[in-house]
């Protein structure tokens, strides 16, 4: 029975070296872009804009350096390190312009496809938790109230989009986003109640005070 000829198996050898060789690297560029993406989200959360911003454009060129390896081998894509770089950079812009600009990004904004966008604002819901409980602390409950109406509208209209279920994480980052919109909304709630009992409080103290 006849076998493969020696040049082919050299070539295809080759071609194997040349495939897992750029698989490594694009490997370690997504590794970056992550990371980057989330000191930027730890320096917004410190107040340092300015640092996010310019760590944001370093996470932005790693990704462009992802898109040259992936022209030549578009099936790497879907690579678990890939979609995770792309969803924690979708995650760091979001948060970025809430902060500065007080509205959500569009997809054409922030220059990724479809399920990196869907995923990161799953889990960019948690981010706006985060920034909801601080406001709580500092007394600013419409602040928190606003925040928590866009964490419901977000989950909202995710979960309200047909054929959603078929992207890879989608049902359990939902799940988890469900909790902390509900979780956000209960302490919203009875932190509220509990500044309007404050306040009546004081003003009953006012009244007997002035009789």
């Amino acid at each position: 029975m006849q076998s493969l000829m020696r040049k082919d198996l050299e070539k295809i050898q080759t071609d194997l070296e040349k495939y897992d060789s750029i698989r490594e690297k694009m490997l370690e560029v997504s590794r970056l872009a992550t990371r980057l993406s989330d000191m930027a989200i730890i320096m917004m959360h410190r107040g340092d804009l300015k640092k996010a911003k310019d760590t944001l454009l370093q996470a932005e060129n790693s990704l462009r350096e992802i898109e040259r390896f992936l022209k030549g081998n578009p099936e790497l894509r879907k690579s678990g390190n890939v979609v995770v770089a792309y969803q924690e950079y979708t995650e760091a812009k979001l948060l970025y312009h809430i902060i500065q600009e007080g509205k959500l990004p569009s997809l054409k904004k922030i220059g990724v496809e479809s399920t990196p966008y869907i995923l990161g604002l799953l889990d960019f819901i948690g981010e706006l938790r985060r920034m909801t409980l601080n406001f709580l602390r500092k007394g600013r409950a419409v602040e928190a109230e606003k925040l928590l109406n866009l964490m419901e509208n977000i989950y909202e209209d995710l979960i309200s989009l047909n054929h959603a279920a078929i992207i890879p994480m989608f049902r359990r980052k939902a799940d988890i986003a469900r909790k902390i919109v509900e979780t956000t909304r209960g302490d919203v709630v009875t932190e509220i109640r509990r500044m309007s009992l404050e306040k009546a409080i004081r003003g009953l103290e006012k009244k007997v005070k002035e009789k």
